[in-house]
C-alpha cells in the first residue's frame, strides 16, 4: 500500500494557488528554504504586506483603514525586525490592537487580522520563529480577495528557491517553474 505522503516524496506540479496553498496548510510543501536567515525572513514578510505587490496594495479599497493601518503596523515591526530585536511589549500592543479590531464583519478584514496576528505570535516567540503559516495565510488572502495569480508567483519568486538549492537541501523546498501557469513544489 502506498502511503499518500510518499505521492509528495519528489517535485510534484501544481496547478494552481490554491492546490499550493493547501500544500502549505497539511505540511506537504514548505516555501522556506532552512538556511533562510531570520533578517531575510522579516523583510519578505514586510514587504509582502506592505510594498508596491503586498496585500495592503492589492487589497486596495477591500479593507478598512483600521485594519490597514494595523497590518501596516504589523509590516514596520517586520522591517525593525531585520535589524534589531523588536521588544515584546510592542508585538503584545499591536496584538491587543488587532483582538479589538477582530470584531468586524468584513471578511477581508478578518483574514488579514489572522495574518497580523500570526506574525504577532512569530514576534513574540524568540525561541523558533517559523513563518510557514504567516506565509501560507498571505498567500491565501491574496487568492481568496485580490485577482493575484501573477502576484503570488511573483512573491514565489521572490523567495530565491532555486533548483541548486533543492538539490542541496534535498526536501522542505518550493519551486517554482519558469512557466508561470504551474507551481512546482518539492517537498
Amino acid at each position: 500500500m502506498i502511503d499518500m505522503n510518499d505521492a509528495y516524496r519528489f517535485g510534484a506540479p501544481c496547478s494552481s494557488p490554491k492546490e499550493l496553498i493547501t500544500r502549505l496548510q497539511f505540511g506537504a510543501a514548505d516555501l522556506w528554504p532552512e538556511d533562510t536567515a531570520l533578517p531575510d525572513r522579516w523583510h519578505f514578510m514586510a514587504d509582502l504586506i506592505d510594498s508596491p505587490r503586498g496585500i495592503l496594495v492589492e487589497l486596495d479599497g477591500a479593507v478598512s483603514r483600521p485594519v490597514a493601518d494595523a497590518l501596516a503596523a504589523a509590516a514596520e515591526l517586520c522591517r525593525q525586525s531585520v535589524r534589531e530585536p523588536v521588544p515584546a511589549a510592542d508585538w503584545r500592543l499591536l496584538r491587543r490592537a488587532l483582538e479589538w479590531l477582530n470584531s468586524g464583519d468584513s471578511e477581508v478584514d478578518r483574514a488579514l487580522l489572522a495574518v497580523g496576528d500570526e506574525l504577532t505570535l512569530i514576534g513574540l516567540d524568540v525561541e523558533e520563529q517559523d513563518f510557514c503559516v504567516a506565509t501560507w495565510l498571505c498567500i491565501e488572502v491574496l487568492d481568496r480577495f485580490a485577482d493575484a495569480d501573477r502576484t503570488i508567483v511573483y512573491w514565489i519568486r521572490r523567495l530565491n528557491v532555486s533548483e541548486a538549492s533543492v538539490d542541496r537541501q534535498q526536501s522542505g523546498t518550493s519551486l517554482l517553474r519558469d512557466d508561470e501557469s504551474q507551481l512546482s513544489v518539492a517537498v
